[in-house]
């Protein structure tokens, strides 16, 4: 028995100190790739944390016990602090009049009948697609995403950088965000209206890419009026990079929703080599808002072909 309190003891230590390395991540950008696609996952340390808790508990007394149980009980405190805003957000309520919608279709492979089907059935306004190559635009048209949607800006493109909105609202001023994978920047001309950065940055995966992208979204997304921000960030709220767009004056609507924790990559194995088995780990598909918008609901939808999740999110928008 003392054996095994002493084991609890050193797995417990190890279980403690992963996790606050882990946790660290949140509150920097680090230098390498590992460890900014290690950030995607910042938030699970209060796993850890939960675990080296429960395994310090059962050790005993001593004093590297009860050090321990107190570190692992602030971590549990902060992380706790730190995901507490996607459960206590100030939505909900409320009627909606805009529906948005964004869906990353994995280079055309995303199912067109589903992407229209949710479109219908959840009255989308705009719509926001990602990865859309001519064969996917041709399938979405053939299916009645036009009819449906009848506004349009946007091309597809082999490979991942196309970049398609859909709206029930002329789309005007459009022009390139400037960002690897065919961001849009317009405005929509609802009443009011109001600006739409269509987001595809690249994957942390691709480093370089990745903090240009972010740099250049910082330099040019500063609202001046009304602006809502759609599509695949390629970040969670875990990166710092993230966090200081909506420095700039922009909420997460998940956040401001209460919608808690919706993940929204990989889904299935995707492109990724997991099992199909495995569920969807982390949020990169995100809608921000400014002031004038108020999100009422965000929810997530498997999308068939795709290893991503749409998300649809309903919105107030005032004059």
């Amino acid at each position: 028995m003392k054996l095994l309190r002493r084991l609890f003891v050193v797995i417990g230590v190890l279980l403690l100190l992963g996790s606050a390395a882990l946790a660290s991540l949140y509150w920097w950008t680090p230098p390498t790739r590992e460890l900014l696609l290690a950030s995607s996952f910042a938030s699970y340390a209060v796993c850890g944390f939960l675990g080296a808790l429960g395994l310090l508990m059962l050790a005993g007394r001593g004093a590297l016990r009860r050090i321990g149980t107190l570190l692992a009980l602030i971590g549990l405190a902060v992380q706790g602090w730190l995901i507490a805003p996607l459960f206590s957000g100030g939505g909900g309520g409320r009627s909606a009049n805009l529906v948005v919608m964004t869906s990353n279709l994995l280079v055309g492979a995303g199912d067109p009948d589903r992407v229209v089907r949710l479109a219908a059935d959840n009255k989308v306004d705009l719509l926001v697609l990602t990865e859309v190559t001519p064969a996917a635009d041709e399938a979405l048209d053939r299916v009645g995403l036009s009819e449906l949607l009848p506004y349009r800006t946007g091309s597809p493109r082999s490979g991942g950088s196309g970049t398609v909105v859909f709206s029930r609202y002329p789309l005007v001023g459009q022009r390139d965000a400037g960002l690897s994978n065919g961001a849009l920047d317009m405005t929509v001309e609802a009443e009011p209206s109001f600006r739409l950065l269509a987001v595809h940055t690249s994957p942390p995966v691709w480093e370089a890419s990745w903090r240009a992208d972010y740099a250049r979204l910082l330099a040019s997304a500063r609202p001046t009026g009304p602006t809502l921000m759609l599509g695949d960030f390629n970040a969670t709220r875990d990166h710092a990079a993230f966090r200081r767009l909506l420095d700039l004056g922009y909420r997460d609507a998940a956040e401001q929703a209460n919608s808690g924790w919706q993940p929204t990559w990989p889904r299935g194995a995707g492109d990724v080599g997991l099992p199909a088995w495995v569920p969807p780990m982390v949020a990169i598909d995100h809608a921000l808002v400014t002031e004038r918008f108020r999100a009422v609901s965000t929810r997530a939808f498997d999308m068939p072909g795709s290893d991503h999740r749409a998300l649809v999110v309903r919105l107030q928008r005032t004059r």
